[in-house]
């Protein structure tokens, strides 16, 4: 495989694998993804690749350019993975950093696991997740070998969410509802499982928590700040009947689901408001970090129109006395 091939140490070497990776085609641009290979060998340079990898293989470095779902590619070759999950077996090989999770993230798979790493970093700055906790992600603890066991694994998703405390849902994309062609990607709002998570998290009681990508944040505060009805507007197209899974039996698991709980009116409804709350508090605490700004402004209009009368006044105050206004 000449992704497992040693990272070439000379140019000579990095042009003779390039040109062959560029031959390749098929299934084997669909698997190891060589077009990205070439592409982060040609923009980084091989000297960065040698000292990023550490010496070690090209799939471990391509790996960081892969979104969450590609990235799994080498698991589900692993023979070690088709009995148990990531986490299951680095838990048997005595790893500490695998415990019982009290955090259920949910994502769209269309970032890379480093971007979700980073939005995760930000969160325990903000003091929205505990440094400590252990977190659940499906690429490391749902077992991706395909068969019985994954499919016993996808089964228990509502049990996974339950027995979690909180849920953290990172938005990659906070306004793409609906895949808007077929060369679009499913974004997080738009693919069925992320939509499903967050009915599951409120069935359970729990809060849902929501972390963007630093540049989709500063995007959607952006918006806020022109129209104050932008995130309602927007969530309002958010449909449990349209989103979408990589797996077409995925998503018809999921409505006969659906149908089970109340069926899906009542899935997006229970949704679209839980969504709305996540992303006012969102808005709320950028708020916190310029009071004297027209996003301030826009949140505090947005926190009155979910019905939050008493944040919307405290904030409206607070935005007032900083701009010397009179009540």
């Amino acid at each position: 495989v000449l992704v497992g091939q040693p990272i070439p140490k000379t140019a000579a070497q990095a042009k003779e694998l390039l040109e062959k990776l560029e031959r390749k085609g098929g299934d084997f641009v669909d698997k190891f993804k060589a077009p990205v290979v070439c592409r982060v060998l040609k923009d980084k340079g091989v000297d960065w690749a040698k000292e990023s990898a550490g010496g070690g293989r090209l799939f471990e470095l391509v790996g960081r350019f892969l979104n969450g779902y590609d990235g799994l590619a080498w698991a589900r070759d692993q023979p070690e993975y088709a009995e148990a999950s990531i986490c299951a077996c680095e838990k048997a090989l005595g790893n500490r950093n695998v415990g019982p999770a009290t955090v259920f993230i949910s994502w769209g798979l269309i970032s890379t696991f480093v971007s979700l790493v980073d939005a995760l970093e930000r969160c325990v700055a903000e003091g929205l997740l505990d440094p400590g906790a252990f977190i659940w992600v499906c690429d490391t603890c749902i077992r991706q070998h395909e068969g019985e066991g994954k499919q016993r694994d996808v089964g228990r998703l509502d049990d996974m969410v339950r027995q979690c405390e909180s849920t953290l849902l990172f938005n990659d994309v906070w306004d793409r509802t609906v895949k808007r062609s077929e060369t679009d990607t499913v974004s997080c709002l738009s693919r069925i499982w992320c939509v499903y998570e967050i009915f599951c998290t409120v069935r359970a009681g729990h809060e849902l928590v929501m972390m963007f990508p630093e540049d989709e944040r500063r995007r959607f505060l952006g918006a806020l700040a022109k129209n104050s009805a932008a995130p309602t507007n927007a969530l309002a197209r958010v449909d449990v009947r349209t989103a979408e899974s990589f797996d077409p039996d995925d998503k018809e698991r999921i409505m006969g689901q659906v149908e089970e709980v109340g069926g899906a009116a009542k899935v997006n409804e229970v949704v679209i408001a839980a969504l709305n709350r996540a992303l006012a508090d969102v808005a709320a605490r950028a708020a916190e970090e310029d009071v004297a700004s027209q996003v301030a402004l826009c949140a505090a209009v947005y926190l009155r129109d979910l019905g939050r009368l008493g944040e919307a006044r405290a904030l409206c105050e607070r935005v007032a006395a900083a701009l010397g206004m009179a009540e």
